[in-house]
């Protein structure tokens, strides 16, 4: 379960990076339509500043989640690291922080 429980936050942390990736473009459209730069058959109307600040807070949370499964891998897993990433699957609506915290939950440490 150890390793069941590694791999889902491998995978979490790929889509993860996926969504940060996504976050930062969505931030460069923000800043071309703010600037009033237009792109041929390019609608930027929906990026505006209350988008660009949504935008900021989900490229932090991603970045720091990023940041507590790598600090998680290299310490190697706890009960502790489970509950969290548990909860933030249940938050964040990613099944693979979940379904790797409930097995991190379940395995057996010795």
């Amino acid at each position: 379960m150890e390793k069941a429980s590694r791999v889902m936050y491998s995978i979490a942390n790929f889509f993860t990076w996926i969504l940060a990736i996504i976050a930062i473009v969505g931030i460069v459209f923000c800043g071309l339509n703010i600037g009033h730069v237009t792109i041929p058959n390019v609608d930027l109307s929906q990026f505006s500043v209350g988008m660009l600040v949504y935008l900021a807070i989900i490229l932090i949370i991603a970045l720091i989640t990023i940041a507590m499964v790598r600090r998680a891998k290299k310490q190697g897993t706890s009960k502790g690291w489970d509950v969290l990433f548990l909860i933030l699957g249940i938050f964040g609506a990613n099944i693979f922080y979940f379904l790797g915290g409930l097995f991190g939950l379940i395995a057996r440490r010795d």
